[in-house]
């Protein structure tokens, strides 16, 4: 203790409560104190016990802290932050925060050096010392918690975030070294470590350590990646740093780390499905709401991880000037992760019990749905679609990135892996189609369908079109016919007295996802614009739009979720500025045949004659439309099959609709439950049919919260109006036998089925025990699709007529 009383001088007991200082003067008198008695500390720490050591030195820390704070409330000048400077005290802090390995000391040493970074005051940001000072600290310091852990990368940000303002300070930060200068541009890179891609930790160790903290979680993670996209974007004004990065393992470090988290994505996981209240309103009215693909996957953290760090990517594209450190980071992205990784992810998937396309398909689908960088999006599809590649420009480039290519190259030479020429992302989803897992179907919809609304660019790489049939103009009479035509294979699917309203909005949707259509770029990067014409026809022998029409044929007996996304391919194709009805939807022009009138100068005659419908012959048939009609006349035969089959199906559209209205008291609900209905929200085309896309075509997206919900059978009962008095025995009896019929197989199977002979029972068993069975209630769920669906389909087909002007008058 005798020694502790001469360093304070005196005091009888060290208050941890900081003297006042009034003036300026006073307060770097008291700065200098504490200054002097952490230096005696650090020279004295072996003398006293260890605790009281770092209680002192903690205490010392906080009151500098005080008084830097208490001075940057006051007007300049700022003589204590001056004096920190000058006396290097910082170096002092770092030391005896290394020391005593105490979180307090460490938290006081983060706060010293974040206030000094603040004050802008020379000597100090700008200072080699400093500079060392502060590396070593966060570099050395014990990460005892998150909390410190974000603290110390938060140093490294505002160090980026100066550096960024101030390129003048990069020099304390930045000591690369100097490199003989090469004979000429294109001699040979030198051998040992003068090689694209050397690890120089020692040159720039604030980069390798915001590196090191990119890809965690939380506060350190953000404040890693924001102040590593200041030093990139810094390199726009700095050559030597420019020069570093190309020839760094930035790159390497980038893709590498990506791909690393790529790696670790392991078989999807799906949440239980036992309770109701987890699933939306549709699936629960259906036979598969305990189902896998009842809700969308559960991607654990280590896809939260990775997709951080994609978008950490993309950030970085985004915000780098340098062109040569964007195609080099482009380059290695390409290379040591889309060829060596991803794609042969997509070619070693299996679709077997248990295999991986399902998850890789997905995976891919929330890449492409999260990302929309061009360049990013461009290299991914136009490698994992076998595009032809661009003519190069012949462009300037510098020396070292010359040998980042080289090494690249070499790098891609090494590892040999088969090329998307031979089996690209289409052919994974041609297959993804066609196969017998409901999941991977699912998951191979959702990725059309991302790849239709968000990089329509790619659209008709991944959906083929005929380059030499362009559009053509129908007259305003074909297209009245052909609307009438829709409305009444809709119309005889539903009686649905509020067919008006319902289709006000269809048309309200359709055109403000048309009217956004027209902002966008109309070729992709390898078309020529202006000798392009648009829209162009389906190419109706395209084995994907084939397979699209074979998931068509099963509509009744698909789950409600395959429906839904299958529909949702549909209407983004529709709704695509790049495809044109003509074929598919509607008949093509050329096939019309106008009823036959005079010719004649009179104007108005030409009006009336545009407003004629034409004849087309049969086999002009829109192949989507005619697949349509076979699904109405199939519900059309059980509408005359089954006499209560039309107010079945109203029923079951009015309780998908419950949630859309304004919910009465109901004595299911409990008091404390909050209503299932919300704010209802127009819905843009549908993508996946998860909980915000099932809105669409008038579905309801919203979950059934009740905790007393009933079953989809016992909803089924619920539409029912019920006695306000309670429930006879008839009516329990009633209820239960419409329970039962609605949990029947539908259609009901022959009464009085032939046997199978002896040769083919063995193999005629298992075609029965795969036959898709559905019940009656899930064929009336999947018809109310049809018919929201078909008015959905129709809306978009009157708007395309006048906002794209595919319906006019002859000249």
């Amino acid at each position: 203790m005798d020694f502790w009383s001469r360093l304070i001088g005196g005091s009888r007991a060290l208050s941890n409560k900081p003297s006042k200082a009034t003036s300026p003067t006073e307060r770097l008198t008291a700065f200098k104190r504490a200054c002097n008695a952490l230096q005696q500390i650090w020279r004295s720490t072996n003398t006293p016990s260890g605790e009281q050591s770092v209680a002192h030195a903690r205490t010392y820390v906080e009151r500098l802290n005080s008084i830097l704070s208490e001075e940057a409330r006051g007007p300049a000048p700022h003589p204590c932050v001056a004096y920190a400077a000058s006396s290097q005290v910082f170096v002092t802090v770092t030391k005896l925060a290394l020391s005593f390995h105490d979180e307090g000391v460490v938290r006081s040493a983060t706060v010293f050096f974040d206030t000094l970074i603040d004050a802008e005051v020379d000597g100090v940001v700008d200072n080699r010392l400093f500079a060392r000072a502060m590396v070593d600290l966060v570099r050395r310091a014990e990460k005892t918690s998150d909390e410190i852990e974000g603290r110390l990368v938060e140093l490294l940000f505002g160090i980026a975030n100066n550096i960024r303002l101030q390129p003048g300070i990069l020099p304390a930060w930045f000591v690369p070294r100097v490199t003989p200068v090469a004979q000429d541009s294109d001699s040979q890179a030198p051998s040992g470590t003068e090689f694209a891609g050397a690890t120089r930790k020692d040159e720039f160790p604030l980069f390798y350590l915001l590196v090191d903290y990119v890809h965690h979680e939380g506060r350190a993670g953000d404040f890693a990646r924001t102040g590593l996209l200041y030093l990139i974007e810094t390199a726009s004004r700095s050559k030597n740093l420019e020069k570093w990065l190309i020839e760094s393992d930035l790159a390497t470090l980038m893709a590498t780390g990506l791909g690393a988290l790529y790696s670790q994505l392991g078989h999807l996981s799906f949440a239980p499905t036992t309770e109701d209240d987890n699933l939306p309103h549709i699936v629960v009215l259906s036979d598969h709401a305990k189902h896998e693909t009842a809700l969308q996957p559960t991607l654990d953290q280590t896809m939260d991880a990775f997709m951080s760090y994609l978008l950490f990517w993309q950030d970085t594209i985004d915000h780098c000037k340098s062109a040569e450190v964007n195609d080099t980071l482009l380059d290695h992205f390409q290379v040591l992760f889309l060829e060596q990784l991803l794609y042969p992810s997509l070619l070693e998937s299996s679709d077997v019990a248990g295999g991986s396309t399902a998850a890789v398909l997905t995976y891919m689908c929330r890449i492409l749905d999260s990302i929309d960088q061009g360049e990013l999006v461009h290299r991914i599809l136009h490698f994992l679609l076998a595009s032809s590649p661009q003519p190069e420009e012949q462009m300037d480039m510098s020396a070292s990135r010359r040998k980042s290519l080289n090494v690249l190259a070499a790098l891609a030479s090494e590892a040999a892996q088969p090329s998307p020429s031979l089996f690209n992302l289409r052919d994974l989803a041609l297959l993804g189609l066609q196969s017998s897992n409901c999941q991977t179907v699912l998951a191979t919809l959702r990725l059309l369908n991302t790849v239709l609304q968000r990089h329509h660019l790619f659209a008709r790489a991944l959906i083929h079109t005929i380059p030499t049939q362009p559009a053509n103009q129908r007259p305003v009479g074909a297209l009245n016919a052909e609307l009438e035509q829709l409305l009444v294979m809709g119309t005889s699917l539903v009686d649905d007295p509020t067919l008006n309203e319902s289709y006000d909005n269809y048309v309200a949707d359709a055109t403000c996802v048309l009217e956004s259509r027209l902002c966008l770029p109309v070729s992709s990067m390898d078309e020529d614009e202006e000798t392009l014409p648009l829209p162009l026809q389906l190419q109706q022998d395209d084995p994907i739009v084939q397979a699209l029409f074979g998931c068509l044929e099963s509509f009744f007996t698909n789950s409600v979720i395959i429906n839904l996304a299958l529909t949702g391919v549909f209407m983004s194709l529709a709704s695509s500025h790049l495809f044109s009805l003509d074929g598919w939807v509607l008949v093509d022009p050329n096939q019309y045949e106008a009823p036959s009138s005079e010719e004649t100068d009179d104007g108005f005659e030409d009006v009336l004659r545009a407003y004629q419908a034409p004849t087309w012959p049969p086999t002009a048939a829109p192949t989507l439309t005619l697949a349509l009609q076979q699904l109405v006349n199939q519900v059309r035969q059980w509408q005359q099959e089954l006499p209560d089959f039309n107010v079945l199906v109203a029923a079951r559209r009015e309780l998908l609709h419950q949630d859309d209205r304004p919910q009465t008291p109901d004595r299911s609900r409990e008091p404390s439950e909050h209503p299932a209905s919300r704010n209802r929200s127009r819905p843009s085309y549908p993508g996946s049919p998860d909980a915000s896309t099932l809105a669409s075509r008038g579905r309801s997206p919203y979950p059934a919260n009740s905790p007393t919900m009933l079953s989809s059978r016992d909803r089924d009962e619920s539409s029912i109006p019920p006695d306000s008095r309670g429930s006879s025995n008839a009516r329990a009896v009633a209820a239960e036998a419409l329970r039962q019929r609605l949990s029947m197989p539908f259609p009901p199977a022959p009464a009085d089925p032939q046997s199978p002979s002896a040769d083919e029972e063995s193999s005629g068993s298992e075609d029965i025990k795969d036959a898709p069975v559905a019940t009656l209630g899930h064929v009336l769920t999947n018809v109310v699709i049809l018919y929201e669906f078909l008015l959905e389909l129709s809306a978009v087909v009157q708007v395309r007529g006048s906002l794209f002007e595919e319906a006019g008058y002859d000249n």
